[in-house]
C-alpha cells in the first residue's frame, strides 16, 4: 500500500468511469482536477506518478484526449515563483512578519489580484474563538495569519513547519513517511473522518517514535499553548502536519481552504471549497512563496526563516497583504 499504489487504482477507475459515459459538465470537470493533480506535482519535481500511470494506463494522454474531443483543454498550470528569487541573511520570523505590516499599512498599494477576494473569504469563514489557539502553517497560510494579526486577535501562532522543518529534525523522507498513512487509510477503504483520524493519528504516532528529535520539537510546541482547543489552519491537500499535531495533541483541529478530490468527502467539515484546482493560486502569492524560506528551528520555539533580499518581492508581497486587507 502506498502513494503509487493508491493513484494507480483510483486513476484506472476514473478513467474506465469517465471513458464510460457521455462526458457532462461535471465529467469534464473532473477529468479537469485529475490533471491538475498531476501537473502540480509534476511543477515540484514529483514525476514518479505522472510516469506511471502514463507507463502503465495512458492516463495523462487518456485524460488530454478526453478533453481534447469536448473541445476542452487543461487547467493552466501556474509556476513556481520562488525559483530566481534571491534570500538574505537568517532572521527570526517575528523580523519579517513586522516588517511586512508595516509595509502593508503605509505606503503599499493594494493588489488587485482577485484570489485575494477568496483568501479574505476563507478567513472569514475560519473565523476566531476565545480560549482557542490559532495555529498557522507558513509558509503557505502566511497571509491569513498577518490579516488576524492586524485585527488585533489573541492567540495567534505562526509555525514554519514544512518539508525542510521536517527534513531538518528527522531526515530526508519524513514527509513521506508522515503521509503514508493517509493513502494507507484510503486504499483500506477508510473514508469516514473519525475512523480515517483515528487510522492516521495511530500510524503517525508509530512513525514519530522513530524520529525523537521530531516529536520532542512537536510536543514542545504543542505544550507552549495553553488555550483549550487548538486550531490547525493550512491551505489544503491532505492535512499531513495538521494529522501530526492531532497525532501529539487531542486539542487539535484543523482547517483547510481544500483538499484533494479524493478527500473531498472526508474532510469536509474541514474545508472551505471542493476547488482542487485552486490551490496553487493560494500557495502561489508572492507573501506566501517567494517572500522567505526556512532557515532553521530552535529549541524554545523559535523560528529562523531568510527573508527575499530584492525590494521588488517585499513590494508585491506588501501589496498582497495590503489588498487582503482592504475590506476586510
Amino acid at each position: 500500500m502506498g502513494f503509487l499504489s493508491f493513484h494507480e487504482k483510483y486513476y484506472a477507475q476514473a478513467l474506465d468511469r469517465l471513458e464510460g459515459r457521455r462526458l457532462d459538465e461535471s465529467g469534464i470537470y473532473e477529468a479537469k482536477q485529475l490533471l491538475k493533480l498531476l501537473d502540480d506535482l509534476l511543477d515540484e519535481g514529483y514525476t514518479a506518478l505522472a510516469d506511471a500511470l502514463e507507463n502503465k494506463y495512458r492516463a495523462v494522454s487518456r485524460l488530454k484526449e478526453l478533453l481534447a474531443r469536448q473541445g476542452e483543454r487543461p487547467f493552466p498550470v501556474q509556476k513556481r515563483l520562488d525559483a530566481d528569487t534571491a534570500y538574505g541573511q537568517e532572521t527570526e520570523l517575528e523580523t519579517v512578519c513586522a516588517e511586512l505590516t508595516k509595509r502593508a499599512a503605509g505606503t503599499a498599494s493594494p493588489s488587485g489580484n482577485p484570489f485575494l477576494r477568496e483568501l479574505r473569504c476563507y478567513c472569514e469563514w475560519i473565523g476566531w474563538r476565545p480560549g482557542t489557539a490559532y495555529v498557522f502553517l507558513l509558509r503557505d497560510t502566511f497571509l491569513p495569519y498577518l490579516y488576524y494579526r492586524v485585527k488585533d486577535r489573541e492567540g495567534l501562532y505562526p509555525w514554519v513547519i514544512n518539508r525542510r522543518f521536517l527534513c531538518q529534525l528527522a531526515g530526508q523522507g519524513a514527509d513521506d513517511a508522515l503521509r503514508l498513512p493517509v493513502y494507507e487509510a484510503l486504499e483500506s477503504g477508510v473514508t469516514d473522518h473519525g475512523a480515517f483520524t483515528d487510522f492516521c493519528k495511530s500510524r503517525i504516532r508509530a512513525v514519530l517514535k522513530g524520529k525523537p528529535a521530531l516529536e520532542k520539537a512537536l510536543h514542545g510546541l504543542l505544550d507552549g499553548l495553553k488555550e483549550e482547543k487548538v486550531l490547525v489552519v493550512e491551505s489544503g491537500y491532505c492535512g499531513t502536519i495538521p494529522l501530526t499535531l492531532a497525532a501529539l495533541d487531542a486539542r487539535v483541529e484543523m482547517r483547510m481552504y481544500t483538499t484533494a478530490p479524493y478527500l473531498y468527502e472526508t474532510y469536509r467539515e474541514q474545508i472551505f471549497c471542493r476547488r482542487y484546482e485552486r490551490l496553487r493560486s493560494f500557495e502561489t502569492l508572492h507573501a506566501q512563496e517567494s517572500l522567505m524560506q526556512y532557515a532553521r528551528f530552535r529549541d524554545g520555539g523559535g523560528f529562523y526563516v531568510r527573508p527575499a533580499a530584492e525590494e521588488a518581492v517585499w513590494e508585491r508581497a506588501a501589496g498582497e497583504l495590503a489588498g487582503l486587507l482592504v475590506g476586510g
